[in-house]
């Protein structure tokens, strides 16, 4: 059995605020802080199982270096606006074809990488656990390396074997945080998948296939953009944080490509620049946050927002969670606030689970939205295409 390599080196986590207004791009390092160590204790929903012959990947952390961040500002800036139709909100010339899929919504399929770095396992059989009972877990790989049995044999203990599909994908060793690289769904007038790709930093980026496959179902731009650093309700409302390359995308894109008739900028005040470390829908109008920096503005908005703690690590989030048909998976860290948060959550109307993201959230810079993807019930044929995937 191959031993999985531990991943110790964290890239450059950013804690700069930004204005929501700011055109400018962001400059600036910081450095990771080790907290210490606390024993988080043990999830019953989904008990750890003998580990798999799964391959090492090279993982590559949840950020970015200072380098990558500017060169990812510069392409940004040098985009064409012709690969974003060039127009603004208040332009009536913008046609908004599709609306976003929300995480609220119902869930047709989990999307997580064969990886179980940063002690993931528990969390991931967890969310697994807990995907509907008509709900399809989908596992992606790369065309070597770890096999269709092995990943079984994993999740076998907690989801019957014929519901799991394994997917090979381009490059899936870079596509851990499956949030941020695999594309972001959107739902056409007729409620029909669509798919949305953006340029990835990390390289995981099946956008050949998914073009050639599923042809004009594909939205596709240019410009650097992780799915964690979008969030959105059915209607058409999205919040994103203003940080980084970001700033240089125009409303427009998400107007055109992913349904947004409203994109809510918030400043980076913490993490890394991901809108869903700190800003989650449970519903239509009702939000959670654990900052109170944004609290004004969603309110403003019209939203409903809740408070959730937040956790004392400089990564850990209780905001950082999977919503599937009721059921919320959220992290927690081993400390006093944790039972706090899923209260908070229960009293949403929400069924509560702790997914262990001690390592993860503080040696990764995520946490359980950021390694899972959610997708609608659609056909199972059209969901690969859309992959640009094979089944194993």
């Amino acid at each position: 059995m191959k031993t999985l390599k531990t991943i110790a080196a964290i890239a450059i986590s950013l804690a700069f605020a930004v204005s929501v207004k700011a055109a400018s791009p962001f400059d600036g390092s910081g450095a990771f802080e080790d907290p210490g160590l606390i024993e988080v204790p043990a999830v019953a929903e989904a008990s750890a199982v003998s580990d798999p012959d799964l391959r090492s990947a090279d993982v590559p952390a949840h950020g970015y270096t200072t380098g990558q961040l500017s060169e990812m500002r510069r392409h940004n800036s040098s985009v064409d606006a012709s690969a974003n139709k060039g127009v603004s909100f208040d332009d009536e010339r913008v046609e908004v074809k599709y609306r976003p899929y929300a995480d609220y919504e119902k869930t047709g399929y989990l999307i997580m990488s064969s990886a179980f770095n940063f002690d993931s396992r528990q969390a991931k059989l967890l969310m697994a656990s807990k995907l509907p009972a008509d709900g399809t877990l989908v596992i992606f790989t790369d065309t070597y390396g770890t096999s269709k049995e092995e990943v079984l044999r994993a999740y076998e203990s907690v989801i019957p074997r014929k519901r799991i599909k394994v997917i090979t994908l381009p490059n899936a060793s870079r596509g851990f945080w499956a949030r941020d690289g695999i594309p972001v769904p959107a739902m056409d007038a007729s409620d029909n998948l669509v798919v949305v790709d953006a340029a990835y930093g990390h390289r995981f980026e099946p956008d050949a296939e998914i073009a050639r496959l599923f042809g004009a179902r594909i939205e596709k731009h240019d410009y650097y953009f992780e799915g964690g650093n979008f969030m959105a309700n059915h209607t058409g409302t999205c919040i994103m944080v203003n940080a980084h390359a970001h700033v240089r995308i125009p409303d427009s894109v998400f107007a055109g490509q992913y349904g947004c008739r409203e994109m809510i900028r918030l400043p980076l005040v913490d993490g890394i620049g991901h809108i869903d470390e700190h800003v989650r829908f449970i519903s239509e109008n009702v939000v959670v946050t654990d900052l109170p920096q944004y609290k004004d503005t969603l309110e403003g908005k019209g939203l409903t927002v809740h408070m959730l703690p937040k956790p004392s690590g400089p990564y850990e989030t209780y905001v950082n969670s999977l919503l599937m048909d009721g059921k919320i998976i959220v992290p927690v860290f081993g400390r006093d606030t944790d039972e706090q948060a899923l209260e908070v959550y229960r009293s949403l109307g929400l069924e509560a689970f702790g997914a262990n993201s001690r390592s993860l959230s503080n040696q990764g810079q995520g946490s359980v939205h950021c390694i899972t993807m959610t997708y609608p019930k659609v056909p199972a044929r059209e969901l690969m295409k859309a992959l640009g995937a094979t089944e194993l």
